[in-house]
């Protein structure tokens, strides 16, 4: 059904002489309007939107449900024993806050994993645990390609179901809220530093909020104070904290005295995600997951998923460990099978200092193993990656291209609802490598 309803979708778009310099002008002006931009870039790309199967859907939703769930485990495990955070390379301050309880019981309340699915095969190859990016493109881009007629005419036959991650996120949150022991409706600021490229998400966020009768506001860690034991931005007293900014990033700038970390360790704010966070966040948990020796933390049902689902993930330093059953040198086996591999950091974002094996020469990627062993890296063993055609439009035409597709669950207390798409002619699909972004419908039926 997937493939028979995107060849009538492209069928209707080669027949369609609307698809103009004018309506690619309105779909942009629709996406400015509507703050579908990261920076000043339109994210939307393509005139199609991405389509699963309820089969792949399912199985997306499964696979990411089960994962959230092992994910816990191992956060418990490292609470329950903190040596374990060294494993997966936490640092002393973020393993102190870490030990810190929120004051509810899961480690993150709003998570995405970064999957690609092709047929009935899904890899996942990265856990957003920091309050991911994108919450609102979703619908948004949604309503933009609505101005396409092949769109209009598809959903005349086929019933297409859309999510609402922005919905799902508020229940989310004042589930966790009043877990946490608060009563009523919080006050909300969405914390992040000035200026970002991701800021009209955080206005987008806001109104949304806002418009449910949700008081909430937008601010930065330094117009916050804690005063009277509680936390402030100016006379708005904040009860919730939706925390979009980078723990890292932001333990680099401060110290143990600023108002978030004082009104946090003395219970007087909820804080979502939590500091405890960091410890899914980090691409070594992936580690953790397919190391055979710690499969004593998950069921059995979490280790066929591990198994189907989740390439084999190594810090690297200069150790003996096991691949595929045998035991290996870790650094001689990734120098000598370099195109089975990639280096990517253990605690970035955006898609920096990855390096992909099969394209570099054996000198190259000798040198990349040298920046590897001299910051915190993880080797993963790399996907076979397909490309997928859409159409894919500029200011004046467009034309069918290949390309990289990733399909991202939201997660909201373990639960997925819908997912981020991200489309790229690279294998590092990411919008802020350069990529952009397409809608998202789930093919239920003819």
């Amino acid at each position: 059904m997937r493939d028979q309803a995107i060849a009538e979708y492209h069928h209707l778009l080669a027949g369609d002489e609307s698809l103009t310099a004018e309506l690619f002008a309105r779909m942009r002006r629709g996406m400015n309007v509507t703050r579908l931009l990261y920076g000043g870039r339109e994210l939307g790309i393509s005139l199609r939107p991405h389509f699963l199967t309820r089969r792949q859907y399912e199985r997306l939703r499964y696979g990411a449900e089960v994962l959230s769930g092992a994910f816990d485990k191992l956060a418990a495990a490292m609470v329950a024993d903190p040596a374990l955070m060294e494993r997966i390379g936490i640092s002393p301050r973020e393993r102190q806050l870490a030990l810190l309880s929120p004051g509810y019981a899961l480690p993150a309340i709003n998570t995405r994993l970064d999957a690609f699915v092709h047929g009935d095969e899904i890899k996942f190859v990265e856990y957003n645990a920091e309050n991911p990016s994108s919450l609102t493109d979703q619908e948004g881009l949604n309503q933009i390609l609505f101005d396409v007629r092949a769109l209009q005419s598809l959903a005349e036959r086929y019933r297409l179901r859309q999510f609402s991650p922005a919905a799902q996120l508020l229940d989310a949150l004042l589930e966790t809220y009043r877990e946490w022991g608060g009563a009523g409706l919080p006050n909300i600021a969405i914390l992040d530093w000035a200026d970002l490229p991701t800021a009209h998400e955080f206005v987008l966020l806001r109104n949304y909020l806002v418009g449910r009768a949700v008081p909430t506001i937008i601010c930065t860690p330094d117009e916050l104070e804690f005063r009277h034991g509680r936390l402030w931005r100016g006379d708005f007293r904040i009860d919730l904290v939706y925390k979009r900014i980078i723990i890292h990033e932001f333990l680099a700038r401060y110290d143990d005295n600023h108002p978030l970390i004082r009104a946090y360790a003395a219970g007087a704010v909820c804080l979502i995600n939590p500091f405890r966070c960091k410890l899914l966040h980090k691409k070594a948990g992936f580690e953790l997951l397919t190391d055979e020796t710690a499969s004593q933390w998950f069921s059995a049902q979490e280790l066929e998923v591990i198994r189907q689902c989740i390439p084999w993930t190594r810090r690297v330093f200069p150790r003996q460990t096991t691949y595929a059953g045998r035991a290996i040198d870790l650094l001689d086996y990734v120098r000598r099978q370099r195109a089975d591999f990639i280096l990517k950091p253990n605690d970035d974002y955006g898609g920096h200092g990855i390096f992909f094996g099969n394209s570099l020469s054996e000198s190259a990627w000798d040198a990349a193993l040298q920046t590897a062993l001299t910051g915190d890296y993880v080797v993963q063993e790399r996907l076979s990656l397909h490309t997928e055609t859409f159409p894919i439009f500029n200011e004046t035409t467009w034309a069918l291209q290949p390309m990289f597709v990733d399909t991202n669950p939201f997660l909201f207390r373990g639960k997925v609802e819908g997912a981020m798409v991200r489309l790229s002619d690279s294998p590092i699909v990411n919008v802020t490598s350069g990529g952009g972004e397409t809608g998202f419908f789930v093919l239920e039926e003819q």
